[in-house]
């Protein structure tokens, strides 16, 4: 008499079919991870951005002073004179109202802050490249400035700066 016995584990198709099953499932989540990425990427510039805005605001009703936020430099040591806001941007203090940074100090670090340059998914435009506020924490004679942040496959964020240095998004 021949004895049967049960053999333990996975056929080679049942495990075929397993991982076939588990390339189809990543293959149809794979987009949506990519958008929750896009998003996250846009969420956290945005946050950066609009809190590096506010802090400049109030950098200038601290120190009574004209603040900036503008395109940095490659050293990010001072504004870059260009459009290209991709290249981050900085914050600092323009005592004399020339349009850029003052040398730093003891008492004015400048600039006091620095953004480094943007994830080549993330597109930040504006018309200007410095946006001031005055020492009342306006905008003055400045006007209204705007800054646009987009991700591809995301949503895209603009920022409003009113005349009277207000901040919205």
């Amino acid at each position: 008499m021949i004895q049967v016995t049960s053999s333990k584990g996975v056929t080679l198709i049942e495990l075929m079919v397993v991982i076939a099953i588990a390339a189809i499932l990543a293959v149809v989540a794979a987009p949506s991870f990519n958008q929750y990425l896009a998003n996250t990427r846009l969420r956290t510039v945005q946050s950066q951005l609009l809190s590096d805005l506010n802090f400049a605001r109030s950098e200038a009703i601290k120190r009574n002073t004209r603040a900036l936020i503008c395109v940095r430099n490659a050293a990010g040591t001072d504004c870059g004179g260009t459009m290209s806001w991709n290249a981050g941007w900085l914050v600092c203090v323009d005592d004399n109202g020339d349009g850029a940074c003052d040398a730093s100090t003891a008492a004015i670090p400048n600039p006091s802050k620095v953004q480094a340059p943007l994830n080549g998914a993330l597109t930040l435009t504006s018309a200007a490249a410095v946006i001031r506020f005055n020492a009342n924490g306006s905008q003055g004679a400045g006007g209204t400035a705007a800054l646009t942040l987009s991700a591809s496959g995301a949503a895209t964020r603009t920022f409003s700066i009113a005349p009277s240095g207000g901040i919205s998004k």
